[in-house]
């Protein structure tokens, strides 16, 4: 609109004429009692781009920070406000060049563009920590996944990595996030089944009779006496044998084996054979070391696991039979084990038991076949998990960018699987919308998902994609707004009334009051998810003013029209409804008045329409004070 300005000629000839017929005109009957013209004018206006430079220019001025300076640059590149340069602050110049001669109350309603930034919520995880699962990690799976270093079809991450969380994270709140890299291949490694393998076995079949035990690293120790354990053969059978019968002395002797490595097995066990002869007393031990060095027996620390194990003490006169002595689970055990079967006893006292051992067996349960697959078997991916409270599970509606997933999109110069990102030269918004539509190939309209990516240079990055007509695609975080400023007499100011439509999040605030109070609770329904007092449903997002759903309410009943007592209790779960989405609200704003347009969704049996409430804040306050000022009327 263009400035009117009047010419100052024409000015002086009204005054003039005005002036001269003043005598005449007071004596005008009525002429005190008509109305002054007014010029109250009710207009609309759209920001211009050089509206946006002009509020630009003006940001610049009064920014101080980098962030306050990044926001006022970006109106003049994007020709939209912000939540830093806001219409409220900067509009009201623009209107008042444009519209310098109206009355109070005059009114505007300004259309602009508004950008809204960052979703707030995926601020989240970009805060998340990290954990990148370590070799122990996958060791304490056991198994194949303790072996390859991975995870696999038949034991998914899903399956380990909540309790790799428990075990790693000291005291975890509910929702907080973590983003977790691993290891996986979705294809089984060859030869990658369970298999037994012997980590030291001896039979003493390739002994002769009498001979000294001295082969594979297998000793004798002696300690006392020079008696040591001997081979000896019977019915074809070959074991080793020690007895102290007409030896002349006292004896203590070891049968030492050689130190075993027990990598890359679990489950291993330790067992073997014995028979006795000519029992007299218990002369015999089972011990073992995991510090021996091979040499310096006497250094060594040496635990008697004999408990463990049957030691028969009979016959007295003659030989049994070669039975097994038991089992023993060495999961308690490191790397490295020795072990030893002690004799005592002595030729000069009758202590002369004959104790023979057979088939020496330390075996476990081992993947090494599996271990020989290199990182090419598998990717390197990441997932969010959060904690419920009481338990990590993977965090659903979000998907984090792996490897593989940039290696795909393409490996030419620049383009994101080179060095895993995006950039200038690759922009996310032109691979990402593919990827997804990859990975949920079932998507519905309306479908939401969270993606975060390393761009490159600002870092990582989280960006929402909506599924609509068969195409994901992300939403511009700029929107266009309209706002009523008004005159005051002096200056244009924001007009704060606000408009608001409810959804299914406000309807179940209204629920969740009514569950928390014992009084009212009975009136919502089993699903908890709506009530029937005011009749507001967060599954149906809507007010439901069926007659047929306050039946046996007194004051339903009481009341001589029913429609006109739903619509009153409408008003007042709007109104309960407004003390809770805003508790903080205040009355005033600049001097004006704040308002409350409450567009609602009501069922009446037949159809859906809108409702119109409108109410004001009369006073701040936690809860603030709500009154009825209108409605609710059906929406235009």
């Amino acid at each position: 609109m263009k400035k009117i300005i009047y010419p100052i000629i024409s000015t002086l000839l009204l005054l003039v004429v005005f002036s001269a017929c003043k005598k005449v005109n007071d004596d005008f009957e009525g002429l005190d009692e008509m109305a002054a013209p007014t010029n109250v004018a009710n207009l609309s206006y759209t920001l211009t781009a050089d509206d946006y430079t002009t509020i630009k220019k003006a940001a610049l001025t009064a920014a101080t920070t980098d962030e306050e300076i990044n926001a006022a640059n970006a109106i003049g590149d994007n020709l939209a406000l912000n939540s830093i340069f806001g219409a409220a602050d900067y509009a009201p110049s623009i209107l008042t060049d444009l519209y310098y001669s109206f009355d109070k109350n005059s009114t505007v309603l300004l259309t602009y563009n508004y950008d809204e930034g960052e979703i707030p919520y995926l601020a989240d995880y970009l805060a998340a920590d990290d954990y990148e699962l370590s070799d122990a990690d996958y060791e304490s799976f056991g198994g194949l996944v303790a072996a390859i270093k991975y995870f696999v079809p038949s034991f998914m991450p899903e399956e380990g990595i909540p309790d790799i969380l428990d075990a790693q994270i000291d005291a975890p709140v509910a929702d907080q996030l973590v983003l977790v890299e691993y290891r996986y291949s979705d294809t089984e490694p060859a030869n990658s089944g369970p298999k037994t393998i012997q980590h030291l076995f001896n039979d003493f079949e390739d002994y002769e009779n009498y001979d000294p035990i001295d082969k594979d690293g297998w000793k004798s120790v002696e300690a006392e006496g020079t008696r040591a354990w001997q081979a000896r053969t019977y019915s074809d059978n070959g074991y080793a044998q020690y007895s102290s019968y007409s030896s002349g002395e006292e004896n203590i002797s070891y049968l030492v084996s050689p130190t075993v490595d027990l990598t890359g097995s679990e489950d291993n066990t330790f067992s073997f054979d014995i028979n006795v002869g000519y029992w007299t007393h218990d002369g015999f031990a089972v011990l073992i070391s995991e510090d021996y060095d091979g040499v310096n027996f006497d250094l060594a620390t040496w635990v008697d696991i004999s408990s463990n194990f049957t030691i028969p003490s009979e016959p007295s006169i003659g030989y049994g039979n070669f039975a097994s002595a038991g089992t023993f689970d060495l999961s308690a055990y490191g790397a490295e084990i020795t072990i030893a079967f002690r004799y005592t006893g002595n030729g000069n006292t009758g202590e002369t038991t004959t104790y023979q051992v057979d088939n020496i067996l330390i075996e476990g349960t081992t993947y090494l076949d599996a271990k020989k697959n290199t990182s090419a078997d598998y990717d390197v991916y990441n997932t969010f998990y959060k904690y419920t409270g009481s338990y990590w599970k993977e965090a659903s509606g979000v998907y984090a960018l792996s490897a593989s997933d940039y290696d795909a999109m393409g490996e030419e110069y620049g383009q994101p699987g080179r060095y895993n990102n995006f950039s200038d030269d690759a922009l996310p918004e032109n691979y990402l919308p593919t990827l997804l539509a990859n990975l949920y190939p079932f998507a519905q309209d309306g479908d939401k998902q969270i993606v975060v990516y390393y761009y490159y240079p600002t870092g990582t990055q989280a960006d929402e994609y909506v599924f609509e007509n068969g195409t994901w695609y992300k939403p511009s975080t700029i929107i266009e707004k309209s706002e009523q400023f008004v005159f005051t007499g002096t200056e244009w100011v924001f007009d704060p009334t606000l408009h608001v439509r409810m959804y299914s999040d406000d309807f179940q605030m209204i629920t969740d009051y009514f569950l928390a109070d014992d009084d009212l609770s009975q009136y919502v329904s089993s699903y908890g998810n709506s009530e029937n007092y005011y009749g507001s449903s967060a599954y149906y997002v809507n007010f439901d003013l069926r007659i047929n759903k306050r039946d046996g309410q007194p004051d339903y009943d009481a009341a001589p029209d029913k429609w006109e007592y739903m619509l009153g209790q409408m008003a007042e779960g709007i109104k309960l409804w407004l003390t809770l989405k805003y508790p903080d609200a205040i009355p005033e704003v600049k001097g004006v008045s704040v308002h409350y347009v409450v567009t609602a969704p009501v069922y009446d049996g037949l159809s859906t329409r809108d409702f119109v409430t409108e109410f004001d804040c009369t006073a701040s306050g936690n809860p603030a004070t709500f009154v009825l000022v209108s409605g609710p009327d059906p929406a235009q």
